[in-house]
């Protein structure tokens, strides 16, 4: 006897467009209305079955804090500007709200 067991490792089905977009929207929507100020922008990326979210903060360094070796301060801070924070992969199995 086989039992099937649900593994949201593996498995899930390309996002339709108009899911991609209604989720994209609630996303954002959500980040803004619960973490206002705690972030500079959101990305939402999809690919195949799986949709990435990422934050993008200011560097919040210490004051005085020195850059790396061989990189001036400006390119330093601009790098830390454009470093995402991943914040999780949602998995789509054909149902939006599930």
């Amino acid at each position: 006897m086989r039992t099937w067991v649900y593994n949201p490792q593996t498995g899930g089905k390309s996002i339709p467009l108009d899911v991609k977009l209604r989720t994209e929207r609630r996303i954002l929507d959500y980040a803004a209305k619960h973490y206002p100020g705690q972030f500079t922008r959101i990305d939402v990326r999809f690919r195949g079955a799986l949709c990435y979210i990422d934050a993008y903060t200011e560097p919040g360094l210490p004051p005085g804090t020195a850059p790396p070796a061989g990189e001036t301060y400006e390119h330093w801070i601009e790098r830390l500007r454009n470093t995402p924070t991943h914040l999780c992969r949602i998995r789509y199995f054909g149902n939006e709200d599930r």
